[in-house]
Parts: structure tokens; C-alpha cells; sequence
């Protein structure tokens, strides 16, 4: 029997040694590597060549999604399959790019037929389309929210900035008056926003389309709408991080 080589990601320890643990059941599974970081994930899969990368999406500093977007730079590319507390507009996009997940916490059963999906699936795996399928996914322009009575769609092009809420979040929309309070925590739904997103505080998330100005000494960041001009103070150290996009 082939010896199945997998490597799990994921920034909590606890949650690596569970999954760890419950793959000990599998004879033809070996863990090689557990990896707390897109980065050191990035040279274990070069230095071991896994068969199956099991992926957390929610880890500080990159995420789950910034290392399939780095796997497109390799050329023999590991099945990858999502292990995840997250919402579920990430789940809609792995849906759509026919990637396996398992929500966390992870019942032995759900792993049980994750595993015989992918020995049934051995062969005939083609990770680069996947890849691809879920890079478009990510980026489609209109994004389902729920919200307290049901759900919206948004499309993010219209989105000016995000604003932490407690577990929800409130998002300010361009030519409207009245923001919309969406059922999900700022830091998950930065994750699945385009690239053009960037957090400016703790609590405050931009569209650089808006961006026109950063003031360091004032330490201030101007966005302008047609209608308006608004003003945030910024944190030194996320200028800094503004300067390197």
C-alpha cells in the first residue's frame, strides 16, 4: 500500500496535535510536518513533497488562501484539503473550486470520508484547475452576506471601508447613507475581500480604490468618495504596511 505523505498548517498548536492525533488511525498516512505559518508551510512542501497538505484558512500575516496562491508557483502541486472553523462565504468559494474541507472541530467520521474521497479520487486530481477555479471564486465582485434578518449581496467594488462591530461588522457603501451590519467578525471577512482590502486599525478596514492620501507625520489616511471626504487615524506601523503594497 502506498504510504500517503501529508503535512498540516495550522497557527494553533492545539488544533495541529487534535488532527495529528486522529490521523494516527490511518496506517497509510505519515505526518511529516506541522506548520504554524504560510512560510514555513511553503519550505515543507518543497523539502517533503506531500501528497496532501491539510489547511487551516484563518492564520495571521497570510492565510490559507495567500498559500494556494503561492502553490501556483510549483509544479508538482499537493492536494490540498481546507480544515476550518470559517464562515461559510469561504466555504462557497471552496465549494465552487471543488477542494475538499472539513469544519473544524474535526469529527473522526468527516475525516474518515475526506480520506476515502481522496484515495477515490487518486489519479484523477488535477490541483492546478482547482487552483485556478478557486483563485476566480475568491474574486468574484458580488459577495453574499448574512445579515440580522436575512442576507444581502454586496458587491465589493462599492464597499469604501469595514468597521469591526463586535462579532458583526458594519460596511459603508459608496452614494449610500445607511451602512450595512453583516454577521461576521472583521477578521474573517478580510480574508475573503480582494486583494485591494487592507486593515488600517484594529478595527477599521479600507478600499484602496478610495485611498487618496496618508499623512505620516499626522499619522492620518484620507479616503474620497464623489460625495465626500473621510479621515482616519492610522497607526505608524500599518503606514508602514500601507508603503509595502
Amino acid at each position: 500500500m502506498k504510504q500517503i505523505k501529508a503535512i498540516i498548517v495550522d497557527d494553533e498548536i492545539e488544533a495541529q496535535d487534535i488532527l495529528a492525533s486522529l490521523l494516527t488511525d490511518f496506517s497509510d498516512i505519515k505526518v511529516l510536518s506541522k506548520e504554524s505559518t504560510v512560510d514555513s508551510a511553503l519550505l515543507s512542501i518543497l523539502k517533503f513533497q506531500p501528497d496532501i497538505v491539510f489547511l487551516d484558512i484563518d492564520m495571521p500575516n497570510k492565510n490559507g488562501f495567500d498559500l494556494i496562491k503561492e502553490l501556483k508557483q510549483f509544479n508538482k502541486k499537493p492536494t490540498i484539503i481546507f480544515v476550518t472553523a470559517f464562515n461559510h462565504f469561504a466555504i462557497d468559494a471552496i465549494k465552487c473550486a471543488a477542494f475538499d474541507y472539513i469544519m473544524k472541530p474535526v469529527d473522526i467520521d468527516d475525516l474518515q470520508l475526506c480520506i476515502s474521497r481522496y484515495k477515490a479520487e487518486m489519479g484523477e486530481i488535477y490541483v492546478s484547475d482547482k487552483i485556478d477555479n478557486l483563485l476566480v471564486c475568491l474574486k468574484k465582485e458580488k459577495i453574499k452576506f448574512n445579515t440580522r434578518d436575512g442576507f444581502i449581496f454586496i458587491d465589493t467594488e462599492e464597499i469604501i471601508y469595514c468597521e469591526a462591530d463586535g462579532n458583526y461588522t458594519n460596511i459603508y457603501l459608496n452614494g449610500k447613507e445607511q451602512n450595512q451590519t453583516v454577521t461576521v467578525n472583521l477578521g474573517n471577512l478580510i480574508q475573503i475581500l480582494p486583494d485591494n482590502f487592507t486593515r488600517i486599525t484594529r478595527s477599521i478596514v479600507i478600499n484602496r480604490n478610495f485611498l487618496k492620501e496618508v499623512n505620516r507625520k499626522k499619522r492620518k489616511c484620507l479616503l474620497e468618495t464623489p460625495k465626500s471626504e473621510l479621515v482616519f487615524d492610522i497607526p505608524k506601523h500599518y503606514i508602514k504596511l500601507l508603503e509595502n503594497l
